[in-house]
């Protein structure tokens, strides 16, 4: 079959405004389809659905206009706005939808919603040709880094079981998904399937395939990955004639089947397929249907609409972007014509339509048809909804919906000085926030109220509040981070500001840091057990790590890789499956300065990286916080954000042979952002009490401040997950520290094996410098000193009988050298001396 385009006509038509709608034409419109089932979700009392869930899914009836989340988990309450949904049904009110949720807990993740005869009534059945439609906004949570692909689900056909709809072998009927990123195992990131086999999947851009599709029906539209159906709304169409089923998106086609099961319950839903980003199992990420129908119509339809030019964000105030569509006829002997257009919804007024009407599509011919977003209407995102009348009476109504932005004449904020973590107990961080006024008048900012889940914990002065913005200005507003006492982990809020922009009446801004902190030693395991499935803490300050022993007898009681100890290692086989391999997690707090300590006689391996010690953001191999791991040819390896940043030469470990191993890591600056790539100040490496390979220059791998969820918040010890990567071989006394040590520590470590960085038996506390002032009457000692040890200043006028400084008793080390300023009184000559207290 041979198609025609012939050029587009964009020759301007008269408008007339009747209320919110905007109709263009004068050809009489052909009879609609006939409505089979309507459901706006007005509320519990009158929805027609019948609700079915397992256990960790639930639903909330909501104004989405605003309505306040409270999030599970410990989290606060947080106030979300939608705008309204573009293809409201007559009659309806505004704002109102279902929200559906779901949180990951083995497979009970999943809701429905099906389609009922009535409130409370027995399940709606359909055949023959119908089309199913809904309206849904799949909310991605800002503050994520990276999402859970939750997606939204749609079924037809189903007779009279229920698919769980992501047992993809064993589903009964028609049905698929809509994903928020990342897509669903092989699946894809919108996928139909018939029976349990797929039907057809697409990915999102960036991996291939590469579908132009998404690009088209939602562009830029996705926080977190390219092109995905996130934070915005989208219209899913289903089309089933006879025994085919064509699946729209934003009037985009996504693929279809044939020999679909179409007859039977028709459903939407929602799921959760893996483990969420962050604790507590949710993270604001949900979906809101609305406008639920399904029309009768009468057979295969000739005319179709696809977006081909979408709207792009504007960002001049005299622009007025167009917006088209291709209108096709499939039809090779019969000729359609659109009658009219009509545009309704919530920003009808925003839009025109350029095409001239009636238009004429011969057989096998396209025409482009073409929409522009006015110029100068009010900032923000622009909903409505665009009706073709036609001739086609298999298609006689074709919808599509309208999204545009615009980004002007507006005021904005952001983070402009990232907030710092605070790694000290009773500190604080500090930030700034940047407010940009791009309109041509002044604005008037008030005071910010905080939301979300730490809302105490941020702050700015209230005293610059009311602010006035000028035209084309931006004013800074400082942000101070207390966390007070409260665990450690990630902490955000939002702050909204009230404002007198017209388009922007409340401007919101995410507040984010992260609070970590931990005593100098935050965990010795030693390695000593004999049974059991954890490995103690020495230290008392970080839970025991636990044993996952999947192969039998477990590897107690090895004999000690220390020299001269009377204690034991533990051997590991490589966990390199669910289900194979052995290796432990610790729960020790990660903190920017970090060092780590352990003796290790690896055994040889056929391929692969053996990991020694492992943090990952995400279930992969590869060390997105960081890895310690040892290669094939005997590489020791030290990588941040997956990136190498310290190593050994190749050889530098053989198998079966005895070796301490240490590595430091030094980040005064504290975790990093997730928009920038964070960078440190220094890493090094040991062997045997030997420095290796230091990185000290820019840049210098840094950790991200990633999201804590139940991987990222592990140390895994001989392996990088549940199933990659494992280490085999002999481990023992791992030791963990809150800070950077020095080479003389880890010789030390090294040379007395066993011991700490702070109890070893020779240290050196010699003062290097003493500066006297007369005019101040002051003395400034500066000393070696031991990251964590406690010390006082003694003095005394003979080389005996020392006595304490007054205000220089415990006095903690964060480093390796100290300083200290203190009043001397006239006198006799004073000798002075520093006492190490503890520990």
């Amino acid at each position: 079959m041979m198609l025609l385009t012939k050029t587009p006509n964009r020759c301007a038509t008269t408008a007339a405004h009747v209320g919110t709608a905007l109709t263009l034409g004068l050809l009489p419109v052909t009879a609609r389809a006939t409505s089979l089932y309507s459901e706006p979700f007005d509320s519990e009392a009158t929805a027609k659905v019948l609700v079915q869930k397992l256990a960790n899914a639930d639903l909330a009836w909501v104004d989405y206009s605003s309505f306040v989340r409270d999030q599970p988990g410990g989290g606060g309450p947080v106030t979300i706005r939608i705008p309204e949904a573009p293809n409201r049904i007559p009659g309806s009110p505004a704002g109102r939808g279902v929200l559906l949720n779901a949180t990951y807990a083995g497979n009970s993740r999943t809701i429905h919603l099906l389609a009922a005869t009535a409130p409370g009534g027995a399940a709606a059945t359909f055949s023959g040709n119908y089309r199913m439609a809904y309206d849904v906004w799949m909310a991605m949570d800002a503050t994520a880094t990276s999402g859970t692909t939750e997606v939204s689900l749609f079924g037809i056909g189903q007779g009279a079981v229920l698919p769980s709809l992501l047992t993809r072998t064993s589903g009964v009927g028609t049905y698929g998904w809509l994903s928020t990123e990342g897509g669903v195992g092989s699946a894809g990131d919108m996928s139909l399937f018939v029976n349990g086999a797929a039907a057809f999947t697409t990915d999102l851009p960036g991996a291939p395939p590469d579908p132009q599709a998404y690009i088209s029906a939602f562009p830029g539209a996705d926080p977190i990955g390219s092109n995905a159906a996130n934070n915005q709304w989208s219209q899913v169409e289903l089309f089933v004639n006879g025994s085919t089923v064509t699946v729209f998106v934003n009037g985009v086609k996504f693929g279809e089947s044939t020999a679909a099961a179409t007859s039977g319950f028709a459903s939407i839903g929602y799921q959760d397929p893996f483990t969420p980003s962050i604790p507590g199992g949710f993270n604001r990420q949900f979906a809101i249907f609305d406008n639920f129908t399904i029309d009768a119509i009468p057979g295969p339809a000739a005319l179709s609409a696809e977006p081909t030019l979408p709207f792009a964000p504007v960002r001049n105030a005299e622009d007025a972007p167009v917006s088209d569509y291709m209108l096709t006829n499939s039809d090779p002997t019969s000729t359609y014509q659109v009658t009219s257009a009509v545009i309704d919804g919530v920003n009808a007024a925003d839009f025109t339509v350029t095409s001239t009407l009636p238009l004429t599509l011969q057989p096998q011919f396209s025409e482009v048809f073409s929409v522009t977003l006015n110029a100068s209407v009010p900032n923000g995102l622009k909903l409505a909804r665009l009706t073709l009348n036609t001739t086609d009476p298999n298609r006689p109504v074709i919808r599509l919906p309208l999204q545009a932005r615009r980004l002007v004449n507006t005021i904005e904020a952001s983070v402009s000085l990232r907030i710092a973590s605070v790694s000290a107990v009773g500190g604080t961080g500090t930030g700034e926030i940047t407010l940009t006024n791009n309109s041509a008048a002044a604005v008037t900012v008030s005071a910010p109220s905080f939301s979300g889940s730490n809302p105490t914990m941020f702050s700015i002065p209230g005293n610059l509040f009311p602010l006035e913005i000028p035209a084309s200005s931006s004013s800074i507003l400082p942000v101070t981070f207390t966390p007070g006492t409260t665990t450690a982990g990630l902490k955000s809020a939002t702050a909204e500001f009230a404002t007198s922009d017209a388009g922007v009446p409340v401007l919101s801004v995410l507040l984010r840091s992260r609070y970590a902190f931990g005593p100098p030693l935050l965990a010795h395991y030693k390695m000593d057990e004999t049974t059991g499935t954890s490995l103690a803490d020495s230290a008392a300050t970080s839970p025991a790590a636990n044993l996952e022993i999947r192969e039998a007898p477990f590897g107690f009681s090895r004999p000690s890789l220390l020299p001269n100890d009377s204690g034991t290692a533990i051997r590991l086989l490589p966990a390199d499956s669910s289900t194979t391999g052995n290796f432990a997690i610790s729960s020790a707090v990660h903190l920017p300065d970090v060092s780590y300590s352990l003796w290790i006689r690896p055994e040889a391996k056929a391929g692969g990286n053996r990991r020694i010690l492992h943090r990952s953001s995400l279930f992969t191999v590869s060390g997105t916080i960081y890895s310690l791991y040892l290669t094939p040819a005997g590489k020791l390896v030290f990588e941040v954000n997956s990136q190498t940043s310290v190593e050994s030469a190749e050889g530098a470990i053989e198998d079966g042979k005895v070796y301490h191993v240490a590595v430091t890591h030094r980040d005064v600056e504290g975790f990093g952002n997730n928009t920038g790539t964070p960078t440190a100040t220094r890493t090094r490496l040991f062997i045997n009490g030997q420095m290796v390979a230091e990185n000290s220059t820019e840049p210098v791998p840094g950790f991200t401040d990633y999201t804590l969820t139940s991987t990222s918040q592990g140390l895994y010890i001989g392996t990088a997950t549940s199933a990659g990567q494992g280490y085999i071989g002999e481990l023992d006394d791992l030791q963990i520290y809150n800070g950077e040590l020095d080479p003389d520590q880890i010789a030390g470590i090294y040379s007395q094996p066993g011991k700490t960085a702070f109890n070893l038996e020779v240290q050196d506390y010699r003062i290097t410098n003493v500066a006297y002032s007369p005019d101040q009457s002051s003395v400034t000692l500066t000393w070696n000193a031991a990251m964590g040890a406690v010390y006082s200043i003694q003095q005394s006028t003979t080389t005996s009988g020392f006595t304490d400084v007054a205000g220089q008793t415990g006095i903690t080390s964060n480093g390796v050298i100290l300083t200290r300023t203190f009043t001397v009184p006239a006198g006799p000559i004073r000798f002075f001396q520093v006492r190490r207290t503890s520990p």
